[in-house]
């Protein structure tokens, strides 16, 4: 269905769930006239993904790929008198989502330069393999810190490599809401305290010279914090 042109991304959530949830889909590849329907879990999400775009195309939703593809979020929404930062992520609504929400020390430097970033927008789309296709079972636009929430070993969910955290991934938020963060503070307080744990070096100023960042983790909580005050609501 064709809606009016999306006027944010509150009202690109609820047509979206209008228009796709609890619906099904399929992938079908055919060699020399033998179709075959994909179920594979990669093949599914990669697809939703290359379909949305040219849903919000069709519903006169201006979404312009991030210039820089090694930081996050993927998209910039334009609207008529403002932009706002979103990422979209979809996985096997029958697993826990294993995708990656941000590096790890990527997100660290981004957010130290741009901290309004902690405010972009992801918009999560749950699938289920069927026997015909998929099916999609969950839509949300949800903020960061709702994705994140401290894990077993660490201050937060983390893929670790080498000893060293590599990516910030997501906790099961769509069975588990309350596992997860309340709010940016709880998130960058999480952050910090993974700095610390997996960056020792970094803690007093004295042996920054050694570290990868010019900052200690207690100056990027402070100077994050003081910046994201007024944009707490």
């Amino acid at each position: 269905m064709v809606h009016e042109n999306i006027q944010s991304l509150d009202e690109m959530e609820h047509l979206l769930k209008e228009d796709i949830l609890h619906k099904g889909g399929n992938i079908t590849i055919s060699i020399g006239d033998i179709p075959k329907i994909s179920h594979t879990r990669d093949i599914i999400g990669n697809c939703i993904q290359e379909w949305l775009p040219q849903w919000f195309k069709d519903n006169g939703l201006d979404l312009e790929p991030n210039k820089s593809t090694q930081t996050f979020p993927d998209f910039i929404a334009h609207f008529a008198n403002r932009s706002e930062m979103v990422d979209i992520k979809c996985w096997n609504y029958k697993q826990s989502p294993g995708f990656d929400i941000a590096n790890f020390d990527s997100f660290y430097s981004v957010v130290y330069n741009n901290p309004a970033k902690l405010f972009a927008k992801y918009l999560t789309i749950g699938y289920s393999p069927t026997r015909h296709g998929f099916t999609i079972e969950y839509v949300n636009l949800l903020n960061m810190w709702e994705l994140v929430g401290k894990s077993a070993k660490y201050p937060l969910s983390l893929q670790v490599k080498r000893k060293r955290p590599y990516a910030i991934r997501p906790i099961n938020f769509s069975k588990y809401p309350k596992k997860a963060f309340n709010d940016p503070v709880a998130l960058i307080q999480a952050v910090r305290a993974a700095r610390i744990l997996f960056y020792p070096e970094e803690v007093h100023a004295h042996t920054l010279d050694s570290a990868q960042t010019p900052y200690t983790p207690n100056e990027w909580y402070e100077k994050v914090y003081n910046s994201i005050q007024p944009l707490i609501k």
